[in-house]
């Protein structure tokens, strides 16, 4: 599955692609992500917790650069990684590529990824889910890069394990809502799928009920 996204950041190619650059500092960005360790070589151990409904998986694996061109502000990764419990494993190509825009930067991002498992069970939905999970990241991203003096969020792979389990749980939100999902804190940071889900599918209900009323509707 192709998954394309693009947002824009009010800041320079320069210091985006710099803040690029700080690992630990853009994983802070990712709902449900932790970066675990710093393997050295450009390869980083990491997790992502996702939530499908009363079902949780958690996804741990490795990822490596294997293009960082400063030139042309391009970035490629390599990422796999499976859920402890063995319900599947994921496996995905990242190009991301850094541009200059009138409003400052544009970040193109496009993704290969490869599901097997509980996951991708989920069929079309994953880009749904994708769009809402971008949407939340491309927000911190571009809060922490226009915003640098500001107080960074807490990054959960260098907390101790106490603090862990106060970190609330990801906001989510999703592509035409007026409000960011929410969900309840359960200790650990985790992408709450069915949820998400469930939002986008009653949005695109009521769109299609709202254009069938259009077409019955007497002159």
């Amino acid at each position: 599955m192709k998954l394309q996204h693009q947002t824009e950041v009010n800041a320079t190619p320069e210091d985006v692609w710099t803040f690029l650059q700080d690992t630990r500092a853009v994983v802070g960005c990712m709902p449900g992500a932790e970066l675990v360790d710093d393997l050295g070589d450009d390869r980083y151990e990491g997790l992502v917790r996702v939530a499908i409904g009363p079902l949780k998986m958690n996804y741990a694996g490795k990822a490596s650069v294997v293009e960082r061109n400063s030139d042309l502000h391009r970035m490629v990764i390599d990422a796999s990684g499976r859920d402890k419990r063995g319900s599947g494993a994921v496996t995905a190509h990242v190009q991301l590529q850094v541009a200059a825009v009138d409003s400052g930067s544009r970040i193109d991002v496009v993704t290969d990824v490869d599901l097997s498992g509980r996951i991708a069970s989920l069929g079309r939905g994953i880009r749904d889910v994708s769009n809402g999970m971008f949407v939340e990241f491309a927000d911190q991203l571009g809060s922490r890069i226009e915003n640098p003096n500001q107080a960074s969020p807490v990054s959960v792979g260098a907390t101790s394990a106490q603090t862990r389990e106060s970190i609330a749980t990801t906001t989510i939100p999703t592509i035409g809502a007026t409000q960011p999902l929410r969900t309840a804190g359960e200790g650990k940071s985790e992408i709450k799928v069915m949820r998400l889900v469930w939002t986008i599918t009653r949005e695109r209900f009521a769109d299609f009920l709202e254009r069938l009323s259009a077409r019955v509707r007497p002159n």
